[in-house]
């Protein structure tokens, strides 16, 4: 069984890539015991959407805008601050 901090790294993950069929098996499973996990996994998904129609409306694109090692420094943090 998943702990509540590995679902809110996979809900976060699961936007970026496909999971694979045992996270997303342990990760509705854990969805359908925890409410506050399922409330978390939902908002997520949201500000996703949220965030992915603002881009579009003003025509940002991010990879445009920081440097690959810049991306690379703040995805590594990102983990590390969620381990």
């Amino acid at each position: 069984m998943l702990s509540c901090k590995e679902v809110s790294r996979l809900a976060s993950e699961r936007l970026d890539r496909d999971l694979t069929l045992r996270e997303k098996v342990a990760f509705y499973m854990h969805l359908m015991m925890c409410r506050l996990c399922l409330r978390y996994a939902r908002h997520v998904a949201v500000l996703r959407r949220a965030t992915d129609q603002l881009r579009l409306r003003r025509g940002f694109v991010a990879d445009a805008t920081l440097s690959k090692q810049a991306r690379e420094r703040i995805a590594r943090k990102l983990r590390e601050d969620l381990s």
